[in-house]
This record gives C-alpha cells, sequence and structure tokens, in this order.
C-alpha cells in the first residue's frame, strides 16, 4: 500500500510524466535475440552508452543506459542443471559497465546483477531458467563510468555452471575492541556510532553521554583518545537515545526522545560546539527514534517510467528549498513510532527544523519495531521493520518521506531484534535480520526490496543458534559488512528467562562480503572478551532484572577508507565473568553475568576493506 500526501492526485503522474522524455526506441545492437537449451553458441550485442550513474535509477536510456531484450526459449524443465550466462566486457579498464537482469520488462524484478566496480574490464550475471521460468529478459546495461571512445560487447550463452564463480580469496579482516576509560561510557545501553570522514573522529552516543574517539595511525596499533562531548540538550534524560553523522558533511546530530518529538542538537565540529534544532517532524512517535540523511530524491526519464506515482507527487511538490543559513546539500530524516502507526519527517535546512510527519506503515501493515533509516546515493530512503505481514519488511520512500511502500523480504520469518540495511554505492540493499529460529540471516536486493537473492545464514561458521542486535553496512555496491551478538546455545536466548537456566555466551560476529552478498566470511570480533552471560531479553520493558542491560540495539559505520566500526554494549566486564565466558565448564547464566552497560568500539584492524580502491593499500593497525 502507497500512503498519498493530502492533495495530491494520482492523476498527477500523467502529467509527470510528460515532463520527462520517453524511454522507448533506445537500444543495443541488435536490440533483441532469443536462445534455447540446445544453443551452443552465444547471442551476441553491443552498445555505447555515455555517462556517469550511481546505479539503474540515474540513468537514460539510449544515453547513459542501453537494454537488450533476450528471449529464452522453451519450458523451464528444458534447463534442468543449466543457465544462461550473460556477461558484458569492454577494453578501457577506467570505464565501467554495470549489468542488471529483469524479468518481464524493463519494470520487472531485477533477477541477477553484476556492479563489480573499477578496475574491470567485465561483469557477469547468471539466469536459472529452472527456476525462474523461461520467457522474456531484459539486460540493462549501465554506463556507471564510460567515455564517448568506450563501448562494451554483451553475450548470452547457455552454461553447465553459473558464470559468478565462488567468492575470491581475500585478507580476512581482524578487529580491535577499543573501551573508554573508567567512568566513561558506562551507562552505554543502545549505542550509535558515527564516522566524519572530514575529520576521521568517530562519534558515538548511548544514553547520555556522547563521546568522540580518534586514533593516533603513527603508532602500531593506532592509539585511541576519547573525549566526552556532551551538551545540555543531547544528555538530558529521555527515552531514547539516538546519534547519525552525516559522513559527507561531517554534522553529526544527537537526538533524546522527549514524548512525542525529540530534543535535538547538532554539530559541525566534533561535539566542541553544538547548535538545538527543532527536534523533530509535528506528531512523530514516543519510541523508537531514528535519525539519517543522505541525498534528496530526484526524478530522471526512468525514474518517471519505473516510479510515476512518486514521480508525480516530487513534480507536484516544487523544488527542494536549502537552508537560507547557508545551504546544507542533504537531506535529514527523522522518525519514530506509537504501538503501531510509524512516521517520518523531512528536514530542508540540515535538521534545524522538520515537516510535518508522515505516516510509514500501519499496524495492519507492520507490527514490529522499526530499525534505522537509510539514504541510497540516488536519494531512495529506506526503513526496516521486523515483523510485516508474516516476514521481515522494508519500508521505501521515492518521494523524500511523502508516500512509502512495504516490501516484503521474501524468504524471511518475524525475528525478535529490529533489522538493519545497509545500502551500496550504487543501490544494492543489504537487509541483515534474526529471523524466528534465533540465526543471523541476511538478503540482498537489487530493486529496493521488490526482489530478494542470496538469503544467508552467517552464523553458520561458528553454529550460532541465536542472535541480536543485527546491524549493516555496505560501501562499494558488491561489498558489506554483517555486525550481530550471538551464542552457539539453543533455546530461549532472548525471551523472559525470570528462572535464569539459559546458559549462553555471547560474542560480537561481523560478516564480510565482497561479491554482492553471494558468499560471508564471518569471524569473531571479540573473542577473548564475551558481551554478555545468559539472556539478551529483547521483550523490552517486560524484561526480568539482570537480562534487559544491552536494551534494544547496536550499530555500525565505516570510514572513508572502508574501515569498519561497529558498537556495542558489554554486559561482561570484570575478569570474573570473562574467565567465566571463556570456561567451557562453568555456567554461564544471568547470574554470572555483570549486568553491565559498557560502551565499546570495534575497529577493523587489519584486511579487506568496503572500499576496493584502497585494496592496493593494507588497513594498518
Amino acid at each position: 500500500m502507497m500512503f498519498q500526501r493530502e492533495g495530491v492526485s494520482h492523476g498527477l503522474a500523467v502529467v509527470a510524466l510528460s515532463l520527462f522524455f520517453p524511454l522507448a526506441g533506445f537500444a543495443a545492437t541488435p536490440a533483441s535475440g532469443s536462445i534455447q537449451a540446445t544453443s551452443t553458441a552465444p547471442i551476441t550485442w553491443s552498445g555505447s552508452p555515455v555517462g556517469t550513474n550511481n546505479g539503474e535509477s540515474t540513468c537514460v536510456d539510449g544515453t547513459t543506459c542501453d537494454v537488450f531484450t533476450l528471449t529464452i526459449a522453451g519450458s523451464p524443465n528444458d534447463y534442468i542443471n543449466k543457465f544462461v550466462n550473460v556477461s558484458v566486457s569492454w577494453a578501457v579498464a577506467v570505464d565501467e559497465y554495470d549489468l542488471y537482469i529483469h524479468q518481464g520488462s524493463i519494470t520487472g524484478p531485477v533477477i541477477a546483477s553484476s556492479t563489480v566496480g573499477t578496475p574491470g574490464t567485465s561483469n557477469a550475471a547468471s539466469v536459472s531458467p529452472n527456476v525462474t521460468g523461461t520467457g522474456v529478459y531484459v539486460m540493462h546495461i549501465v554506463a556507471s563510468s564510460a567515455t564517448a571512445a568506450s563501448s562494451y560487447q554483451g553475450s548470452a550463452v547457455v552454461g553447465t555452471s553459473p558464470a559468478n564463480p565462488p567468492q575470491a580469496t581475500f585478507r580476512a579482516p581482524s578487529y580491535q575492541n577499543l573501551k573508554p576509560p573508567t567512568g566513561v561510557g558506562e551507562n552505554s545501553g543502545e549505542p550509535s556510532i558515527g564516522a566524519n570522514w572530514n575529520t576521521g573522529s568517530i562519534m558515538s552516543t548511548a544514553v547520555l553521554d556522547t563521546l568522540q574517539l580518534t586514533l593516533d595511525t603513527s603508532t602500531s596499533p593506532a592509539t585511541p583518545t576519547w573525549t566526552v562531548r556532551d551538551n545540555t540538550i543531547t544528555s538530558t534524560t529521555s527515552l531514547d537515545p539516538i546519534l547519525y553523522t552525516d559522513h559527507v558533511t561531517g554534522r553529526t546530530f544527537v537526538s533524546q526522545l522527549a514524548g512525542t518529538t525529540s530534543l535535538m542538537a547538532y554539530t559541525d565540529n566534533d561535539g566542541i560546539t553544538w547548535n538545538p534544532t527543532q527536534g523533530g517532524g509535528i506528531a512523530s512517535g514516543v519510541d523508537h527514534q531514528t535519525v539519517g540523511g543522505g541525498p534528496f530524491r530526484e526524478c530522471t526519464a526512468l525514474q518517471a517510467q519505473l516510479n510515476p506515482e512518486p514521480c508525480a507527487i516530487l513534480t507536484a511538490r516544487g523544488p527542494i528549498t536549502n537552508n537560507p543559513l547557508g545551504v546544507y546539500p542533504n537531506a535529514v530524516y527523522y522518525a519514530s513510532q506509537d504501538i503501531g502507526l510509524a512516521q517520518m519527517a523531512l528536514s530542508q535546512d540540515g535538521g534545524i527544523t522538520f515537516e510535518v510527519a508522515h505516516p510509514m506503515y500501519t499496524l495492519e501493515q507492520c507490527g514490529g519495531l522499526h530499525g534505522h533509516v537509510k539514504v541510497g546515493a540516488d536519494g531512495t530512503v529506506f526503513v526496516p521493520n521486523k515483523s510485516c505481514s508474516g516476514s521481515q519488511g522494508l519500508v521505501v520512500s521515492q518521494d523524500n518521506g511523502l508516500t512509502f511502500t512495504v516490501q516484503a523480504v521474501t524468504g524471511s520469518t518475524p525475528g525478535s531484534s529490529d533489522p538493519s540495511v545497509g545500502v551500496g554505492a550504487k543501490g544494492r540493499v543489504y537487509f541483515g535480520y534474526t529471523d524466528g529460529s534465533g540465526h543471523p540471516k541476511i538478503e540482498v536486493s537489487d530493486d529496493n526490496g521488490v526482489s530478494w537473492h542470496y538469503n544467508q545464514d552467517v552464523g553458520v561458521p561458528f553454529g550460532i543458534q541465536n542472535s541480536a542486535f543485527p546491524e549493516v553496512v555496505a560501501g562499494d555496491n558488491d561489498r558489506a559488512a554483517f555486525f550481530f551478538l550471538g551464542t552457539p546455545q539453543s533455546g530461549p536466548a532472548t525471551g523472559d528467562d525470570t528462572t535464569g537456566i539459559f546458559s549462553g555466551v555471547w560474542h560480537g560476529y561481523i560478516a564480510t562480503t565482497i561479491n554482492g552478498g553471494k558468499n560471508w566470511k564471518t569471524v569473531d570480533a571479540s573473542p577473548n572478551d564475551p558481551v554478555q552471560l545468559g539472556v539478551v531479553c529483547t521483550f523490552g520493558t517486560t524484561c526480568p532484572a539482570g537480562t534487559r542491560n544491552l536494551l534494544d540495539f547496536n550499530d555500525i559505520t565505516t570510514d572513508k577508507y572502508g574501515r569498519v566500526y561497529a558498537v556495542y554494549t558489554d554486559g561482561c566486564v570484570s575478569a570474573d565473568c570473562i574467565t567465566t565466558g571463556n570456561s567451557s565448564t562453568a555456567p554461564h547464566t544471568k547470574a554470572q553475568n555483570d549486568g553491565a552497560t559498557k560502551q565499546t568500539v570495534i575497529r577493523q584492524a587489519t584486511g579487506t576493506s568496503l572500499f576496493s580502491r584502497y585494496d592496493s593499500t593494507p588497513l594498518k593497525p
């Protein structure tokens, strides 16, 4: 269901479409072809779109992207143990063409894609007609970065194995756990974290303390310095804390939930000085707030074709106006929820003031807690939810938070923790969640949640039976990191453990992909220091004493080099608790846990980062 902004007619879609150039008539050479299961020769085509795009949502067919229509003939049974392997290749390594395969038409779901990034001279993806069916498939070739002198060659051929090989070996990340000094960050449930790419500072908050972490990288390992950056507004007791840093502008927001709005302030100098804001949109909710931001959404010709209603609303709304006191380039969003209804408000002036909040979903659509708002490079807004009509859900806005669509995450089941999304540089969405069985899982979408691929249980290498607090960040389109708390102990790990019988040892784990979610490499990021013993209760205020000290979520981000940073609340900090947690024979119930709330930052020390452009420069510890 899509919510309609008051005063905006569905009929405006026709008006909006008339403002853009039509997309018909532009295609590759040749424009189409057909293949069958017995074909041995490849179907080939070529093209030379020119331009730069952050994913296919911003391209214009015939100018910055091409279309080739492939008919896969026969019946699905003809393709048992067979694949149609599609590739595009080009000669100039600094150029780049991305490949998206839609089923049925250009507006159909994305069945497969390849956006490996530079340097490189090819992209490849596969279709399994035995699984997805035969018929029409549209190859969308996008000029991610291509000059007028460049061109690509396309090919589709039947094979007995998929075109994409298993994930290449890469340097497995290693991590450091950094704790503030005694007396700092002690009361730190529900921490959030952000990275200022301009200064290198890592900003975090939990409950009442806002901390700045800087690292002296002239030593090995890097030497951390913690500075308390509190302000009257940001350290006022409230219902919920949240921090968000716009890594492009360096602006950090800290909000303390207060009734139906929030107490919010922002800083442009890593907390040295703070400025108060309106706090949130009128008619916001009273629980589980989130703040996020990114580019404003605009409509291209392709967007008008794929999503006419959001484009119509944007057209009717008129141009975005920026802060009259000094232009701020990005949108800022504030969202929170009541018992069921959740709403979001947009700020056009860098978070100083907010518009009236608009509904994201109703109780009939989604009943769980929502996660943190994320914004893609094209301005699409995403908010995940743990329970939407029998599955996890992704709430999507393509008109700067005016209307929303709830997409079901196919193959998922509702879980006990609010999920998280990371958005790659070209729009690939990574959805990390705890499913109904408690396992940590993650799926991938290349079309804003319309279709999903590669549903992976990343806890398998460690035998994880229960997980909590999934958090995801993405860098390049094919690279992402998934942080979660997990334990190999089975049983009611997140429930109301009044008897104190659940005996589990929880650690922080981070899974990494460098091939778009096809494969993940999981490591224990806190191998010698348990995060919690016993239950990690996610039942809110009904949890018994000693089981909800970690509250409801953690957070994850990346610096400008693609180095991963995560923040969590450590509930097991004393020498006795750590020793007990590392013992294979001792009991590990809530009675042995400290019940602490110590803020801890996980910093990637070595290994492959989330940005391929730094692969030739290994991370220093």
